[in-house]
């Protein structure tokens, strides 16, 4: 496992929020957490540039459909 001094400040917030959601109760909101690190994870992977092309996707689409 990487120290924390070697892990970017998305991978730090994830672990942070890993840490926050194992000390919840089984739920909503141990759930939102895990959901919330694994997002930051993704974008730490992936970069912004990926998730701007997934938004930008899915409003093309979005457009296409309400056009009927």
């Amino acid at each position: 496992m990487p120290e924390e001094r070697d892990m970017s400040p998305l991978e730090q917030q994830a672990a942070d929020a890993l840490r926050r959601a194992r000390q919840l109760p089984i739920g909503a909101s141990r759930n939102d957490l895990r959901q919330l690190a694994m997002g930051l994870l993704w974008l730490h992977r992936n970069g912004m540039h990926a998730l701007e092309q997934a938004r930008a996707n899915k409003i093309a689409g979005w457009d296409e459909a309400s056009r009927g």
